[in-house]
C-alpha cells in the first residue's frame, strides 16, 4: 500500500480518537495525538507539561491581535510561545509527512496537509445525544449538563486554536475530504467505513 498521512479532525465526544487509534491498529501505523508533545517538548528544550498547557490554546493577548497570518508577518521578533509551538508542531508534522505513514489527530493537520496527496484529511462530529454519554463516561462527570458544558469548551478551544492559525473555519467542507457522523454507524461501524475509503484512495 502507498504512504499514507490520515488527519483526524474531531468535535468533542465524537470518538475521533477512538478512531483514529482503530486506524492505526488496523494499518500497523504509528498514531499521533497527544504523544507528539513529549517530541515538540524535545526540539523545544521545553518541558512536556509547559508545551501541552499551550497547545489548542489561546490567551487573549493573540486573540486581539488578530490572525496568525498577519502576526507572523508583521511581528515575527514579538512571537508568543504559542506561535513557537505552532510553527514548531507544523514543522514536525510536515517532516513526519514526507518519511513515514501515521495517523494524526487535530493539531491543524487538516490544513497545513492540504496540498499533500499522500493525506486523507477527515472530521469525525456527532449529535449532542450521541456525545453526552460518551464525554460523561471519558471525563467521569455526573450531570449532562456538565458535560454538554465541557464539550462546548474543548471545542471552542479547539476552534479558536485552528481558525486562529490557518485563517479556516473549523468543521468546513473546503480542507476535509471526507466529514461523518459517527452516530449514524457507531465507533466501530465509523472505522470499517474508513477503512474501506482507505483500501480504495491508498490502493
Amino acid at each position: 500500500m502507498k504512504k499514507m498521512i490520515i488527519s483526524i479532525g474531531r468535535q468533542c465526544g465524537s470518538g475521533g480518537h477512538e478512531i483514529g487509534e482503530k486506524l492505526a491498529k488496523h494499518f500497523g501505523i504509528n498514531l499521533y495525538d497527544r504523544n507528539i508533545i513529549a517530541m515538540l517538548a524535545e526540539k523545544m528544550d521545553k518541558d512536556p507539561e509547559t508545551v501541552s498547557r499551550l497547545e489548542e490554546k489561546l490567551s487573549g493577548f493573540l486573540m486581539r491581535k488578530g490572525g496568525f497570518d498577519s502576526k507572523q508577518k508583521d511581528l515575527m521578533n514579538r512571537l508568543s510561545d504559542s506561535d513557537r509551538l505552532f510553527i514548531q508542531e507544523r514543522s514536525l508534522i510536515r517532516e513526519l509527512a514526507e518519511k513515514e505513514s501515521f495517523v494524526i489527530i487535530g493539531r491543524g493537520a487538516n490544513d497545513f496537509l492540504l496540498d499533500n496527496p499522500d493525506a486523507l484529511r477527515l472530521f469525525i462530529y456527532a449529535p449532542d445525544s450521541f456525545r453526552i454519554p460518551r464525554v460523561k463516561e471519558d471525563y467521569k462527570i455526573e450531570y449532562d449538563s456538565d458535560a454538554k458544558a465541557k464539550m462546548d469548551r474543548v471545542d471552542k478551544e479547539r476552534r479558536q486554536y485552528f481558525e486562529y492559525y490557518t485563517g479556516r473555519t473549523w468543521g468546513a467542507v473546503d480542507h476535509h475530504d471526507l466529514m461523518i457522523d459517527s452516530s449514524l454507524l457507531g465507533i466501530d461501524g465509523t472505522a470499517e467505513l474508513i477503512i474501506d475509503v482507505i483500501n480504495r484512495k491508498f490502493a
